[in-house]
This record gives C-alpha cells, structure tokens and sequence, in this order.
C-alpha cells in the first residue's frame, strides 16, 4: 500500500510540474522583459516622418509654408546653379536594413521618381482671327514636362550602445541616373499663310522653328557615402532616427538637344530639324546632406 501512495504522489508531483511548466510558457508576454534593440536575422524598414510634422505644423496653425523637405532625405542630388534639373532626384527614398550581428548591419536606400506635369494655355485662334479680327475664338496649348530619375545606395553600418540610445555609423556606394523631357502641342498650325503662328510657350529653335520636344539625356551618379546618427528606441524594436551624410560623388550629363518643326520657304513645306543644344554637364560634389531621411522611423522584425 505504501508503495501506491508513494507512486500516486510521484505521479501528482509530475502533472504538478508540467501544469507549472506550461503555465510559465503561456504567460502573457508582458511578463518577459521586453527586447528593445535590434538582433541578429532582423530585418528593418525605415519611412521618413519629415512631411508628417510638416502636415500637422500646417494641420494647427493654418499655413501650408512649413515643409520640412530641406529634411526629408534626398538620396542623391544635382544641385547647380541654374540647372533646371536640380529638383529631379527623389526627395525620400526606402529605406532597409539586415542584421548580420547585433552591432553590424547591411544596408540599402532605393528612390524613385516618375513626375509628370501637364500646363494649358489658352491663345488666340489664328484661323478664326484670320476670317474674322473681331473673334475671340481660342484655342489651348500644351506643354508636358516628364521627369524620371532614381537612386541606388548599398553600404554596411555598425551600432554602439546596449540602452536604448544607440550610435549608428555606416559607409556605402552611391549609383544614381536622371532624365528630363519636354514635349509642346500647340493649337495653332504652322501653314503657308501663317507661318508664325501665335504660341503660349517661348520655346524657339533656330531660323524662327519653334520647338516640340527638347529632351537631356541620362545623368549618371556614381560616388560614396559616410553616415553618421543614432536611433532612440521608444519601443520594443521600433526606433526614431536622426542621420546626416557625407556625400562624394560625380556626375557625368548628358547631351541635351531638340526636335522642332518650321516652315521653309524654298521648298515651302513643312521641315523638321534636330539640333544639339549642349554637350551635358558634368559636375562633381562633395559635402554633407540627407540620405533617405534625417528624421525617420524604423521598424525591426
């Protein structure tokens, strides 16, 4: 008999034990300490929150003046001094990282742009006007602009500190292409009888031709990339980010020219010609500026 008491408690004492067991294992995990930092295997994705208190600065006091795009991130720009081309690049850009370790991470930034605008214009009717001086018939003219440009930066980071506060410090290689167009469609039609017709756009070529596509070929970036910031954990695995850049990079332009149309009068027909209006610009930059984001948030997973 004692034997079976002994066994039976023995057997209690296990059930007991498991039941405790798996009790700790289905504890509501606001009872484990909390995991802060990133670790090995995780992965991150940042998103800039520049417009977003920009939006609420406008959002409380009524204005629509307090952008914060100076830091909103700019993966690579072109910045030159009556260049058309200086606000192609995108202005944020995607953000991501892998751990490899706790204190060493891969990391990439990708921006894209495709931007199209589209302006009207109202002129006169040269027909109408023709067969009636007094008509105030119109007709519209269309200038489309297109930009495309994207950026490319890979690079590898490492992290100091075991708090919540950590230093990041990374380094990586910058790749970067860009492009313009500009496209007319005019109202009135170049004729026998008008062979000026009135336009809304300036655009000439030469002898008097007036333009309908002028275009500059791919910019391409090619450079490298310091960074220096740091990330403060608010909550487990998601952190606020600040981050400066210094940036060295060239840029080798691209040849710009344009196609425009005009009347010639020796063979008096309509004549198409395509000029090459300059060579491409190169330029070479070297200095401190956003990557991505100077003010972001980062998920960890």
């Amino acid at each position: 008999m004692k034997k079976y008491v002994i066994l039976l408690a023995f057997c209690a004492l296990q059930v007991v034990g498991g039941y405790a067991q798996n009790e700790a294992q289905n504890r509501p995990t606001n009872d484990r300490p909390k995991v802060y930092l990133p670790e090995k295997g995780d992965l991150s994705i940042g998103i800039n929150v520049a417009p977003v208190f920009g939006y609420l600065g406008n959002l409380f006091n009524g204005s629509s003046d307090n952008e914060l795009e100076a830091v909103g991130g700019q993966p690579i720009t072109n910045r030159m001094d009556g260049y058309e081309k200086d606000d192609i690049m995108p202005d944020v850009s995607i953000m991501g990282k892998y751990m490899l370790s706790d204190k060493w991470a891969l990391k990439a930034n990708i921006g894209l742009l495709m931007r199209t605008n589209i302006n009207k214009r109202y002129v006169r009717d040269d027909e109408a006007y023709i067969l009636d001086p007094l008509s105030e018939h119109k007709v519209i003219d269309k200038r489309k602009i297109s930009r495309h440009g994207g950026s490319l930066m890979i690079g590898a980071e490492y992290r100091k500190g075991k708090r919540r506060v950590q230093g990041i410090f990374g380094a990586g290689l910058l790749l970067g292409v860009q492009s313009t167009k500009t496209a007319y469609s005019y109202g009135n039609e170049i004729t026998h009888i008008n062979q000026h017709p009135t336009s809304a756009w300036s655009a000439t070529a030469p002898n008097g031709y007036r333009v309908l596509t002028s275009k500059t070929a791919s910019d391409f970036f090619c450079g490298v990339s310091g960074s220096a910031g740091f990330e403060w954990f608010f909550a487990p695995k998601i952190a606020l980010g600040a981050e400066v850049n210094l940036n060295l990079y060239y840029v080798m332009g691209g040849q710009e020219h344009t196609k425009s149309v005009g009347y010639n009068s020796s063979t008096e027909s309509l004549e198409t010609r395509y000029d090459l209006n300059a060579p491409g610009d190169d330029a070479f930059h070297f200095g401190t500026e956003n990557l991505g984001g100077a003010l972001y948030v980062s998920f960890y997973f």
